[in-house]
């Protein structure tokens, strides 16, 4: 296999010949039309659970990356995880 191939581009056998299951199951996800991979995103979709809304103030990132419980400063931290190193 050349670097330039795809996974979809190679197809590993079983013994008797057919493809295996895992180059079928790629085969048959690469081989959809737009119209199936939008028929199947709108399936997926209507299992999947909406998200809580965001604390009033608070942004994306600040729910993400949070902030220290405590009143330590950056190099407080800093200095802890060096000694913990």
């Amino acid at each position: 296999m050349t670097p330039t191939k795809r996974i979809g581009e190679t197809t590993a056998k079983t013994p008797s010949g057919e493809p295996d299951a895992l180059t079928a199951a790629v085969n048959a996800l690469i081989g959809r039309t737009p119209e199936q991979r939008l028929a199947d995103r709108a399936e997926v979709m209507k299992t999947a659970r909406l998200g809580r809304p965001l604390p009033e103030g608070k942004t994306l990132d600040d729910v993400l990356r949070g902030t220290w419980p405590g009143d330590e400063t950056d190099e407080q931290i800093f200095e802890a995880l060096e000694t913990l190193s």
